[in-house]
């Protein structure tokens, strides 16, 4: 569907805003700035696709688990996967923090980028994106929102189905952010956040969303649209409707089909044209013997005495 203008984009956002407040209470509200430029890049590998309470828990062991960031570079990845516990892809998420924290290592022999913090953020970027963990656009806007002081929404795929359904879209991901970030303001754009993931993984879920238990389902396209089929099936099913009798004829046909192949089956087929092949010569049929044809009768004999012919 079309995009709204930038105003009524930014008014309907306001409404989705206030309703999830009446749904799910809200965190307090945490400042820009409360993880380091490290911290945040492993947050965002963690965060990324799951929910905001597992993505705390993972960066908490590392805390708690390992004596430094150095410890983190050169563990196995087994070990480093168990800090990650129920994580989906956890060995995948592992792989890219040690990734990550060896290239640090190698560039910067530390651990240690806050003096990004005091530069202007595209210059701070600028130096990231040499790292391969700012490939996702994901972490990168984790580390503006959560390090570097700037206005940045994140969105994983949860986050980008539910705005999906709600009507707002757009084919590339960092397109959609900046449309997020136009609407929302920075003030209000961690809890926005927030407040959309709770919704993206409660009842905006795949494969089907729970939209009757959904406090955002009197705006919502798509739950308007679920509802608008549920109240009018007819228009709903017209095609299928339409496609009724096709569907029931080729089924009529079925059984008339099968009885009239059986019956060719049955029946003895013609017999093929006799293929010209060399034949034995056939014996000669005994005919019949003619009766020998009928003598003429001998001439009577003369009587005795008389032989001869008087002259």
């Amino acid at each position: 569907m079309s995009l709204m203008a930038t105003q009524s984009k930014s008014q309907f956002l306001t409404d989705v805003h206030a309703q999830l407040k009446r749904r799910y209470k809200p965190k307090p509200d945490r400042s820009a700035g409360r993880l380091s430029v490290l911290e945040a890049v492993v947050y965002g590998i963690c965060h990324e696709d799951v929910t905001r309470e597992q993505a705390n828990q993972a960066l908490s062991r590392f805390k708690d688990q390992y004596f430094d960031w150095n410890e983190v570079r050169v563990s196995p990845i087994a070990e480093v996967q168990e800090a990650l516990a129920d994580i989906p892809d956890a060995q995948g998420r592992a792989e890219r923090i040690r990734r990550f924290l060896r290239q640090l290592f190698s560039k910067t022999y530390g651990f240690s980028l806050e003096p990004l913090t005091k530069k202007p953020l595209k210059e701070a970027l600028k130096v990231l994106h040499v790292y391969e963990a700012f490939s996702s656009d994901y972490v990168t806007a984790t580390v503006i929102q959560q390090a570097l002081g700037g206005h940045a929404i994140p969105i994983d795929s949860a986050t980008r189905r539910a705005l999906e359904r709600l009507g707002i879209s757009d084919s590339d991901l960092p397109s959609l952010r900046s449309i997020l970030e136009r609407a929302v303001p920075k003030n209000r754009g961690v809890e926005f956040l927030e407040l959309l993931e709770e919704l993206a993984h409660d009842t905006c879920v795949e494969p089907c969303p729970d939209c009757p238990r959904c406090e955002l389902r009197k705006i919502c396209a798509y739950a308007l649209e679920r509802k608008s089929e549920a109240n009018h099936p007819a228009q709903a099913n017209q095609s299928a409707v339409k496609a009724a009798p096709t569907k029931a004829a080729a089924e009529a046909e079925k059984p008339a089909k099968k009885i009239a192949k059986e019956a060719a089956k049955e029946r003895p087929s013609a017999a093929p044209a006799p293929t010209p092949t060399a034949t034995p010569a056939a014996a000669p049929t005994p005919t019949a013997k003619k009766p020998p044809a009928k003598q003429p009768p001998p001439p009577p004999k003369s009587p005795p005495g008389k032989r001869g012919t008087d002259k």
